[in-house]
């Protein structure tokens, strides 16, 4: 019997496996697959990231009530506005309050902003607006998300992990529209699980966790006072993952004021105490004498 012909098994090149995809590789090295940052306007926290966070990325801005979530949102808003791009804010808890984001610093006249009656309403907003390749999308928050089989439901209606579900199907399908260049932050909160070990968990389940490409947990750490009157409190700030780049499990602090806004001068101060650069003897502050050795 004749053999029969052996087949061609010649790997082909980077080239003819593009054309063969059209288009659908591409090497690692590729534009494509690069991104801009975002600055938060705060240099330790910007430090922390690698300079700011990433577009075509997601953060999950998470931690326990009253943190600084919120305010740490806004100044990626401010540096948005102040190079002339797009912010849009989706307020799911209808806690939208013009008058402190003004303090803030926020261009309200230029911010557009949504309050979704519904959880796959808001998903699908941002959907829409990655598509439209705006800038930034702030979706505050998970926890105020409720499904529309939940919403038009009595009361009493209480399906298991009917949160998570949504969670869990909506965040995989906005990944494809990434690629039109958007950011896009997610706050939730912090909240102990009920048993004997405090442990943190949030509204949405853990899929969240595995799908943010940068986590980021705010905490407050101590009262800022002056005259005896609490007037700010420092804002722990903790990387708790990443991929892309920064410093992983670091965390800095952020002297914010209740007035609203972040101390720039405490928080230099800090970064040349952290680095050396100047010294402390009691409540005063110094440079090191460059005649020393």
């Amino acid at each position: 019997m004749a053999r029969k012909k052996k087949e061609d098994t010649t790997p082909l090149s980077l080239s003819e496996l593009g054309t063969k995809y059209n288009g659908v590789l591409n090497v690692g090295s590729s534009d494509d697959f690069k991104y801009d940052r975002i600055s938060f306007g705060i240099p330790a926290l910007d430090k922390l990231l690698g300079g700011g966070i990433p577009k075509k990325r997601l953060t999950l801005l998470t931690g326990q009530s009253n943190a600084g979530k919120s305010y740490l949102a806004s100044q990626a808003v401010v540096s948005v506005q102040k190079e002339g791009g797009t912010a849009v804010w989706i307020d799911s808890e209808m806690s939208w309050d013009s008058g402190w984001m003004k303090k803030c610093g926020v261009d309200t006249d230029s911010i557009l902003l949504m309050q979704p009656l519904t959880g796959e309403e808001a998903f699908n907003t941002v959907r829409d607006l990655m598509i439209d390749g705006v800038d930034l999308i702030v979706l505050d928050s998970i926890a105020g998300l409720v499904p529309s089989a939940v919403h038009d439901e009595d009361f009493s209606y209480n399906p298991m992990a009917w949160q998570a579900r949504l969670v869990n199907t909506s965040l995989p399908r906005l990944f494809p529209h990434f690629r039109h260049g958007s950011a896009l932050i997610i706050i939730n909160q912090v909240r102990s699980s009920m048993g004997p070990v405090s442990l943190d968990a949030m509204p949405g389940g853990v899929g969240q966790v595995f799908f943010s490409h940068i986590i980021l947990q705010a905490k407050r750490s101590g009262w800022i006072e002056e005259n005896k009157e609490k007037v700010g409190f420092d804002i722990e700030v903790r990387l708790r993952k990443t991929k892309a780049g920064g410093m992983p499990f670091d965390s800095c602090t952020i002297p914010f004021r209740l007035d609203g806004g972040f101390d720039i001068v405490e928080t230099w101060i800090r970064e040349a105490l952290d680095m050396g650069i100047v010294k402390q003897a009691g409540p005063w502050y110094e440079l090191p004498d460059k005649s020393e050795k």
